[in-house]
């Protein structure tokens, strides 16, 4: 009776314990169940098709008017940068970064303007400079006073002859030896200016009109030079060499000036002026010889080099 018992109570507990069980395992599958719908779900979501409105929506919903016309503008962009061949810069040359080409002046002011600020220019920076002044004379006539030596001698002083070189130092400018110009354009009878083939200098010639008498003071000749006797010189000296002369007169011919500048700075490189002097002289008397008419052409070449800033 006793084991009868027993064993109905060990039968009851294995009921109870398959009972706790079969609970735990249909509480899984309820939790598990759950969780698959969701993948089923979620997978169906996934690979349903999406219309094309759909897809419209999704692209430009996110953005705002702004954005949106941005985005099109770098599209547009895009594209034609993948359709158009690149841009080909030129490449920069060295003529392309410097000054444009100067440009010679042609009119006779403007040609003077360039010659004179040029002469100006050296009368503020003195430069030194080499010279030589060479002056010849020829078709001497004075009768009876040719044929003595000392009077030819005198005359050729008292007109100029003779040859002469002088070095200028920098600084030692005197508006003597190189003359600060004031040519006008009446002084002038033609005038050119060229460019060099390195377009570096001009070259200025001027022709400067014939004159008769020209004083260093007031002449077109003296507005440039005073590498030659005037009328009030040559009486002086000729007194001072105990000669006397009732009256002189002298006239120019082929006067020119020509002058090489820089282009860049305005600066003299070279200079010459060249000129002739008919010289007449009468009722001269030296010591005791007396002619009435006494005549001479003299021709002077005066030139600048070696010029130093």
């Amino acid at each position: 009776m006793r084991k009868i018992k027993n064993f109905l109570a060990l039968l009851t507990a294995a009921s109870i314990a398959f009972s706790f069980v079969a609970c735990g395992k249909e509480n899984e599958e309820a939790t598990t169940l759950p969780t698959q719908a969701e993948n089923i779900v979620t997978e169906e979501a996934v690979t349903e098709p999406v219309s094309e409105e759909t897809t419209a929506q999704t692209v430009t919903e996110p953005y705002t008017k702004q954005e949106t016309t941005t985005l099109k503008a770098e599209q547009e962009k895009t594209t034609a940068g993948a359709t158009k061949p690149a841009e080909i810069k030129p490449q920069t040359t060295k003529a392309q970064t410097t000054k444009p080409d100067a440009t010679a002046p042609s009119s006779k002011a403007d040609i003077i303007k360039l010659y004179n600020t040029a002469l100006s220019g050296a009368s503020t920076a003195k430069p030194g400079y080499s010279k030589t002044v060479n002056t010849t004379m020829s078709n001497i006539n004075m009768g009876a006073l040719s044929k003595i030596s000392a009077v030819k001698e005198v005359v050729g002083d008292f007109l100029g002859e003779g040859k002469t070189s002088s070095t200028v130092k920098k600084g030692s400018f005197d508006g003597t030896s190189l003359v600060k110009s004031t040519l006008k354009e009446a002084d002038i009878t033609s005038a050119t200016c060229k460019l060099s083939s390195d377009k570096k200098y001009y070259t200025v010639e001027i022709t400067v009109k014939n004159e008769t008498n020209p004083l260093k003071k007031s002449s077109a000749l003296g507005r440039f030079t005073k590498d030659y006797k005037d009328v009030d010189e040559i009486k002086s000296g000729m007194s001072e060499a105990g000669a006397k002369v009732e009256s002189i007169t002298v006239k120019t011919s082929g006067v020119k000036i020509t002058a090489k500048i820089a282009i860049d700075t305005n600066r003299l490189v070279s200079l010459t002026h060249t000129f002739k002097m008919s010289a007449s002289l009468t009722n001269v008397k030296y010591s005791i010889a007396k002619v009435k008419t006494a005549t001479a052409d003299l021709s002077t070449t005066v030139s600048y080099s070696d010029f130093k800033y």
